[in-house]
């Protein structure tokens, strides 16, 4: 291309940018062109999925190393909470939801930092808090020394899950981005599982003292290594484009592409520039302007959209099956070990079903993967709850048939977490950092991310007393949930994938919230643009007008 034709888009008004915070400099690390790795296409995209699957596995690991620690007699005599009463199951369960308090803390700190020190750095803050915490937690002598051991992993594990997909969200092709996120989470699974087997190793063959501190301390090694690989990393060309080094975003985002065409590179880099632009209209929005301010990007509507689908997936019930999963193994009858083997065994099956994620993530799209999702899990819940109904009703006077059944409600556990894993559990990742404009990606995804840490709180505080009181009713409590979900999936989300960022902000900003009025003027929209899509095609270069969000 012409170096004529690629000045337009390399014109980007000084007032439509925004310098870094002047204290960013003082954080050792972040990108550096001359640092960043020398890699293209497939390479690139592979090693930038081992970071991020790396953060990723983090999370996983980490939020599922407290289930068979709470059990653990030795953390309990070190906590306090061993004599059995009802305020030790109380506090048990109230270290487990501090760490969800920390996890909001830290999506809250990358929505004021994100965009103040750049993504790589914030990944890099993330981590100190992350060794900070899992030092302490492997470390713990008492009750409040693991109250604030688990908030400040929490933070750190928050800071890490918000920026991360943000980071490879801007990164990523748009026919990509579900992908990026499916590996990603393939990757948190993979971390789950192998803490619960390592815990259920270290139980059956080294001191109690050992089985619960050894796992707490190993997280440190994803943890270092992500923080020493970060530096050579690219940084997001969005946020590099927002702070005026637009030609290093051009590098960057032909280095990122599996198939590099330079006339798409220009003209997605156009998009990113007219966005910019647009939004250098009013003010960057303050944390509470997000949340309170109507705009007309419909910033506050996309936050409730972000939030909404990370709460839902709470309600999907997914952690009374995976957080809980020997308690409801033995809903189905089975004793013994048999609980714990069951539910280590469903691990497996829930990584698997990433697989399918991957692949369908960006062929049926996130909305449909949600309202398949849900009415699926309705079904076998139902069925779950029959069967639990049969195992309890038929134990004494039918051994045979409820044996039977309790090998039912196995199998529908790992059902149910095959279909959540294949279809919700991406897709509530990577929806909250598609639907926010640039300028309120991060804090938007922040906002989410809060939502996810306060449902994920309440749901784990409650779902052991509900399991409790009502038995195997707690199955049919979450299909009706998962059914009554339909309703707001359906009406209001828009479908996302395999289309540009800078495009959702056109059908998300649309006056009505209902997806097909936003769908039928953005096809409308697209009709239009034909034209410069022509001109495009024959010159390289889009008109500034031709770019309206």
């Amino acid at each position: 291309m012409e170096k004529s034709q690629v000045d337009h888009v390399e014109g980007l008004e000084p007032q439509a940018c925004r310098e870094e915070a002047s204290w960013a400099k003082l954080i050792p690390g972040g990108y550096s062109p001359s640092r960043c790795i020398k890699l293209r296409g497939r390479p690139m995209i592979n090693a930038i999925l081992l970071l991020a699957g790396t953060s990723i596995m983090f999370f996983g690991y980490d939020s599922s190393c407290m289930s068979q620690v709470d059990t653990n007699a030795n953390y309990l005599r070190y906590m306090g909470t061993d004599s059995g009463s009802a305020r030790d199951s109380a506090a048990v369960g109230g270290l487990v939801s501090l760490w969800f308090g920390g996890f909001g803390i830290g999506a809250i700190l990358v929505g004021c930092l994100a965009d103040e020190i750049g993504r790589l750095k914030c990944i890099q803050l993330g981590c100190i808090w992350a060794i900070v915490g899992c030092a302490l937690q492997a470390s713990a002598q008492n009750f409040t020394w693991m109250a604030f051991a688990r908030i400040i992993g929490g933070i750190g594990c928050g800071h890490l899950n918000t920026i991360v997909p943000i980071w490879t969200s801007e990164l990523a092709d748009s026919r990509d981005r579900g992908a990026f996120v499916a590996v990603q989470f393939t990757l948190a699974l993979t971390g789950g599982t192998i803490v619960y087997w390592t815990e259920y190793a270290c139980l059956k063959t080294q001191s109690l003292a050992f089985a619960w501190r050894f796992p707490l301390a190993l997280q440190l090694i994803f943890l270092f290594f992500i923080l020493f690989a970060t530096p050579f990393y690219p940084e997001s060309p969005r946020h590099l484009v927002r702070i005026g080094r637009v030609s290093e975003a051009r590098d960057i985002m032909t280095r990122t592409r599996r198939n590099t065409v330079e006339t798409e590179i220009e003209r997605e880099l156009a998009e990113i520039v007219a966005a910019i632009r647009l939004e250098a209209n009013e003010p960057p929005p303050s944390m509470w302007k997000t949340f309170t301010t109507r705009d007309k990007l419909r910033t506050r509507r996309r936050i409730m959209l972000g939030a909404g689908v990370q709460i839902m997936q709470k309600f999907t019930g997914i952690d009374f099956i995976s957080t809980y999963a020997p308690e409801m193994f033995s809903l189905a009858g089975y004793t013994g070990d048999k609980p714990a083997l069951l539910a280590g065994g469903n691990f497996f099956g829930y990584t698997a079903s990433l697989a399918l994620a991957i692949y369908l993530c960006d062929r049926l799209g996130r909305r449909r993967l949600m309202l398949i999702g849900s009415s699926s899990m309705f079904v076998v819940l139902i069925a779950g709850g029959i069967l639990a109904h049969e195992v309890i009703s038929k134990a004494d006077t039918n051994p045979g048939l409820s044996s039977r059944c309790g090998a039912g409600v196995a199998a529908v556990l790992y059902l149910y977490s095959f279909i959540y894993g294949s279809t919700w559990l991406t897709t509530c990742w990577v929806y909250p950092t598609e639907i926010f404009p640039l300028v309120s990606r991060a804090k938007g995804t922040a906002a989410a991310t809060v939502a996810f840490s306060l449902a994920g709180g309440i749901i784990n505080e409650i779902v052991p007393y509900l399991i409790n009181a009502v038995s195997y009713w707690v199955f049919i409590i979450f299909a009706l949930l998962n059914l009554v979900m339909l309703v707001p999936i359906y009406l209001f989300y828009i479908e996302t994938a395999n289309r540009h960022l800078e495009d959702l902000d056109f059908l998300f900003a649309h006056d009505s919230p209902f997806f097909w009025h936003a769908e039928r003027a953005f096809a409308s929209r697209k009709i239009q643009e034909a034209a410069a899509d022509e001109k495009f095609n024959q010159e390289g270069i889009i008109a500034e007008g031709d770019l309206k969000v």
